[in-house]
């Protein structure tokens, strides 16, 4: 999943890895700004493990206009 810092990112709902469970839904989504990512490998039973994580920072602004100003369920 390509990601870039400073680019938005809409919360349509997704079961955090932490338990919080859905935030977001198609709906209502929560927007962020990306704000930082960091790639992390290891190994876990034999495995080489590779995770990539973002650092999300709340956003009130303006849909991408890559995908217009409307919200996606209309």
């Amino acid at each position: 999943m390509p990601l870039s810092v400073g680019e938005r990112f809409d919360d349509h709902g997704w079961d955090r890895l932490d338990g919080v469970g859905k935030i977001g839904t198609p709906e209502e989504p929560i927007r962020y700004l990306v704000f930082a990512t960091k790639h992390v490998v290891f190994e876990m039973d034999g495995k080489m493990i590779y995770q990539f994580c973002v650092d999300l920072q709340p956003y009130s602004g303006p849909r991408s206009p890559a995908w217009g100003h409307h919200n996606p369920v209309e």
